[in-house]
């Protein structure tokens, strides 16, 4: 048989994606754009837009009393989620302030969809040239379900993840531009808090200009966001809402850590140790034990990734831990595993995974674009074990994505 011409190998993996992201931006303007439109709720985005609103007219944006009170007096619906993010998150929210709920909730879908992009560029960026990483991102953009439900819920996962990036590709990159990485991850930060794993990475790293740049960042939108949000409720933040995180109280939801669609290692222990509210006081100490140990050993297992690549995959298995270790891990916050399935994907491409690990990176991959309303309609077909294994299906697709990118950060390219 003749040979393919390495020319039309080289073009395959760019012409896959090029028809990914033509169906991709098809399926936004053509089925999710319409149903956007529809949206009179604004779903997630609500929590943001009123609590702007309410810190603008000098009131407490963490009181969801104060945001339902905003929605019903604009009619959109009769209650909001509470918000529960830092103080300086406000200050990237005051763009709405001129709009209406409906208003802003599409121009962030759209919005969204860029910080995406930046997302992916600033992830590339970091990895390096890698067909095999282009091949799994026109998968994720054909597949990956959590992607298009962020776009929907109208969540802020997307521009954190694309600021903790580009802050990544800066820090780590070849010029080691560490200040401005530094800053940009403290952005991030600031808007939620789990990019703060990667600052306490550096420290553990030894890498003291960003993870101090990133704190410097921090301190300074903390004083910028004052005249919105004054010192009485910054410390409140701080002191009562903050905390709660670790028992599963998120400043009041009233979504159970059991429900479907919750991928998170405290949702294990809490349906192992079961509580009416929140996280019993045996599944916190479990889930307390249980993060501890995860977050301990990723950071002895990853203190000396040996170059970009390594890098990419430390980070992706950071990336993992960021979402398994907190209360909630709905499936938008799956979206902050799209630059570990690239860096995997380019490490196998390397060898730096052996061939047989494509079989978990598959599974993997499978399992975290499966659709979720699939599943929990399966599971509620199903008996008790197989509903609660259905249930659980993608946060071992976390794990097992988190071990890949883990083995590889350790291990040398083939190629090399």
């Amino acid at each position: 048989m003749p040979s393919i011409p390495p020319s039309l190998l080289r073009a395959a993996p760019w012409v896959a994606l090029a028809l990914a992201a033509a169906l991709h931006v098809r399926g936004l303007v053509v089925e999710d754009w319409p149903t956007v439109k529809r949206e009179r709720h604004a779903r997630d985005f609500a929590s943001y837009h009123y609590a702007v609103h309410a810190a603008a007219a000098g009131d407490d944006p963490y009181d969801a009393a104060t945001l339902g009170a905003l929605a019903k007096a604009e009619g959109t619906r009769k209650t909001v989620h509470p918000y529960f993010y830092p103080p300086p998150f406000l200050l990237t929210m005051l763009w709405a302030l001129p709009l209406k709920l409906q208003e802003a909730y599409r121009a962030w879908f759209w919005a969204d969809s860029a910080f995406f992009v930046v997302a992916v560029l600033a992830a590339a960026r970091l990895i390096g040239p890698s067909p095999a990483a282009r091949w799994a991102l026109a998968g994720l953009l054909l597949m990956f379900t959590p992607l298009r439900n962020n776009h929907l819920m109208g969540q802020a996962n997307l521009p954190v993840l694309a600021l903790m990036m580009a802050g990544l590709a800066a820090a780590e990159g070849a010029q080691r531009r560490e200040r401005l990485g530094g800053a940009l991850v403290g952005l991030a930060a600031m808007m939620k808090m789990s990019p703060g794993l990667v600052v306490a990475w550096w420290l553990v790293r030894g890498r003291w200009r960003p993870a101090l740049a990133a704190c410097l960042t921090a301190v300074l939108l903390t004083l910028a966001s004052l005249p919105l949000l004054g010192p009485a409720l910054q410390l409140h933040f701080y002191r009562d809402v903050l905390p709660g995180f670790g028992s599963g109280d998120y400043h009041g939801l009233t979504v159970p850590l059991t429900l479907f669609g919750n991928h998170s290692l405290p949702n294990l222990w809490a349906q192992a140790f079961p509580a009416k509210d929140g996280l019993s006081d045996a599944a916190r100490l479990a889930s307390s034990l249980t993060n501890l140990a995860v977050v301990a050993g990723a950071f002895a297992a990853l203190r000396a990734p040996k170059d970009g690549l390594a890098v990419a995959n430390a980070v992706g298995a950071l990336s993992c831990v960021m979402v398994v270790v907190p209360a909630y891990a709905y499936e938008h916050h799956l979206t902050f595993l799209i630059p570990a399935m690239l860096a995997s994907a380019a490490a196998l491409g390397a060898g730096r995974l052996p061939r047989l690990a494509t079989i978990p990176w598959l599974l993997s991959f499978l399992l975290l674009c499966a659709p979720l309303t699939a599943l929990k309609e399966q599971a509620g077909q199903s008996g008790e074990v197989a509903a609660f294994v259905l249930q659980e299906l993608k946060t071992l697709g976390v794990l097992l994505l988190g071990a890949l990118c883990g083995i590889a950060a350790r291990r040398e390219s083939s190629q090399d």
